[in-house]
């Protein structure tokens, strides 16, 4: 499947399916990752939205919605203080949606936070347009960690794949294997 169909697909949940409108109810939602910058290689949307003031009873309303709407075969849901001492709020579900299996990482952050994240994903997108065939190994080297299980929560993140290709002009997984430059991201 291309980036472009699975952004089409991932579209479909977010939109016909009503879980960007449900955000909405909560904050702003900004969808970032792999997703905004075009470059989806597996069934991953990430979302952070925007909220000053959430609270136990908004997540619980959520997961609530979520179990009713997907079905999910996994679900987490916290309250953590992140290294810069800030409250956030995370929400994370899989689900099997049309069959297919999609992980949902919906961050509650400050505006701050969120500008930083798209400020990232901007820059990132357009160092991969500019520099010719960096787009193409990213998506192939991300694929190619899926395929082996090794992309992931613990694993390689795509932040790693990001920093690799542009950053060290790495173009193979094998490559990115040899230097074992893991470095962990929620992007």
């Amino acid at each position: 499947m291309t980036p472009a169909e699975r952004k089409r697909r991932a579209d479909r949940i977010l939109y016909e399916l009503g879980l960007y409108d449900r955000l909405k109810e909560i904050g702003r939602p900004h969808v970032i990752g792999s997703y905004r910058m075009d470059m989806m290689a597996w069934n991953d949307p990430d979302l952070d939205i925007e909220n000053r003031d959430m609270s136990k009873e908004k997540l619980h309303d959520l997961t609530a919605y979520i179990l009713r709407t997907f079905s999910p075969c996994w679900y987490e849901a916290k309250e953590e203080i992140n290294d810069e001492g800030k409250t956030v709020w995370f929400h994370g579900f899989e689900a099997v949606v049309d069959g297919e299996l999609w992980n949902f990482d919906l961050w509650f952050f400050d505006e701050e936070t969120i500008q930083k994240a798209e400020a990232y994903c901007d820059r990132t997108a357009a160092r991969a347009e500019a520099m010719p065939g960096s787009r193409e190994a990213i998506m192939r080297i991300k694929e190619e960690l899926i395929a082996r299980d090794l992309y992931g929560y613990g694993k390689y993140a795509s932040m790693d794949v990001y920093r690799a290709v542009l950053d060290q002009g790495i173009r193979t997984a094998e490559d990115l294997l040899k230097q074992d430059i893991r470095q962990g991201s929620r992007i």
